[in-house]
């Protein structure tokens, strides 16, 4: 994000920035969303409701044209070692000051927390 929308880092920060318009917008994207009313598709549509996410990967095969391609577009975040496959992903609970640390550091740094994390846990890792 560039210019005006510097400001905006979380969603509640989208949301205040929204201008009437856009809200009003939105409104109405919900609405329809939110309804059951088929109006709005052509009358040549052809509906298909899903019975699981397998369906899900069978229509994006179909438009994408191979089960390849499918998982390139769905694969998620590239692996940390630019391999194919998955990284390892683990999660931990830190204290209030401990994650206000942290994000204050990773902000200066114009880092994310993760990646300071990373770091610290192979420098005390290799000085074991």
């Amino acid at each position: 994000m560039t210019g005006k929308d510097e400001h905006i880092k979380t969603i509640d920060d989208l949301f205040a920035a929204a201008t009437p318009e856009q809200e009003a917008l939105g409104e109405r994207l919900a609405a329809r969303a939110e309804s059951d009313d088929d109006a709005a598709l052509p009358a040549d549509a052809v509906v298909e409701w899903a019975t699981g996410p397998e369906d899900g990967f069978e229509l994006l095969e179909q438009a994408l044209g191979s089960s390849e391609a499918v998982e390139r577009a769905t694969g998620g975040r590239p692996s940390l070692t630019g391999a194919r496959g998955k990284s390892p992903m683990m999660s931990l609970r830190l204290t209030p000051d401990l994650d206000a640390a942290l994000r204050a550091r990773a902000a200066r740094e114009h880092r994310k927390p993760s990646a300071l994390m990373r770091d610290a846990l192979a420098r005390y890792l290799d000085a074991s």
